[in-house]
């Protein structure tokens, strides 16, 4: 593949409430037992080269158990590499200094009885943290210190340190969406260099990447990719991550089509990798922790045929440049059974199991 692997509007993930938990309380603190497994070792960063994945995100902390067994066994069955999950800091810590993990052992447990890889992405603000403080009130306003962030995503990433080996910080921070009320690369770049020292003094041993960023535009709001990075770099926030992440999204489009080469996020990767070497970061890579297409009848949909095909395509190209990282697919089943809703069909399979061509050709590579 060429530099042409976007999307042209972005679309909002669902967020979900978080299941029933059982929590004991002493002295005033909330405590939950963690039976974490042990993670393979070879969920190391430098062991993410031409691997396949999973990006279900937040839905996997939603699911029922059945639900969740199943879908991760879908993901052992295709032979990948690891699962990228929300670890939520909404979800876990609603109120200050009460942290609840039992929704995130949950998970973390079950995606390494899979024998898979939890790939941990720390985001999202509760609300007693979010700036503003006052209202509209949303969990996708940046916190307002980014050092109680920090000492959230280090938390985590103490109690899995036997099981999560790579921790992404926040989700498409290049989108007003995630980072209400618009955009900020300094300002993101700030929350990364805060995590980035918590997270190695917790856990040094532990990789940090940079949040996956979306396809966008520079419209005062969002803020392009390239231009994204290259604010990142000029920040000097680079020492902060040892991979990058982007999102390099192309439907309808294919990603190698030429002709979606202007607003093609996946182009722009070549171009972010130059930005990377000029400033000598050559041995890093850049993960694609979200891609896919969605299929149904909406505007923008694929047909199943072009969905695999898309697939196909990234697939190859982390043969085609060798400082491409995972490939992450969003996502493993449908969300919901609406044609016309393109969140509802990204999956691999269908809501009811069935499996889409996508996930015929990956089970046969």
């Amino acid at each position: 593949m060429n530099r042409t692997l976007a999307r042209r509007r972005t679309t909002s993930r669902s967020l979900l409430a978080c299941a029933c938990i059982v929590i004991a309380t002493l002295a005033g603190m909330v405590w939950v037992r963690s039976d974490a497994h042990s993670a393979p070792a070879s969920c190391a960063l430098s062991n993410g080269t031409h691997k396949i994945a999973a990006s279900p995100g937040a839905s996997l902390l939603a699911a029922s158990d059945a639900d969740l067994n199943r879908e991760l066994a879908i993901a052992e069955e295709l032979g990948m590499w690891a699962v990228r999950f929300d670890v939520d800091w909404s979800v876990v810590e609603p109120v200050r200094g009460q942290r609840n993990w039992a929704p995130i052992d949950r998970v973390v447990n079950a995606i390494v009885a899979h024998g898979l890889c939890p790939v941990g992405l720390a985001t999202y603000t509760p609300l007693w943290a979010a700036k503003p403080l006052d209202f509209p009130r949303n969990s996708h306003y940046r916190p307002a210190d980014p050092t109680v962030f920090a000492s959230f995503a280090a938390a985590a990433a103490q109690r899995y340190a036997a099981s999560i080996s790579v921790w992404e910080i926040w989700n498409e921070p290049n989108l007003a969406h995630y980072w209400l009320p618009r955009s900020n690369a300094t300002e993101y770049g700030r929350l990364l260099a805060a995590s980035y020292t918590a997270i190695k003094r917790a856990v040094p041993g532990a990789a940090v990447i940079s949040g996956g960023l979306a396809p966008g535009a520079d419209n005062g709001r969002d803020i392009a990719p390239l231009t994204f990075v290259r604010s990142l770099y000029q920040g000097r926030f680079n020492g902060s991550f040892d991979a990058l992440s982007v999102h390099p999204y192309t439907y309808p489009a294919l990603p190698n089509d030429p002709a979606a080469a202007a607003w093609s996020t996946a182009a722009r990767m070549w171009d972010m990798r130059d930005v990377m070497v000029a400033a000598g970061d050559g041995d890093k890579k850049i993960w694609m922790t979200e891609f896919g297409a969605p299929t149904g009848t909406a505007t923008n949909s694929v047909s199943e045929a072009v969905q695999a095909q898309s697939i196909q395509i990234a697939v190859g190209a982390q043969y085609d440049a060798p400082w491409l990282g995972p490939l992450f697919i969003y996502s493993l089943r449908d969300a919901g059974t609406d044609p016309n809703n393109l969140e509802h069909n990204f999956g691999l399979v269908r809501r009811d199991w069935s499996p889409k061509q996508a996930y015929t050709l990956l089970r046969s590579r």
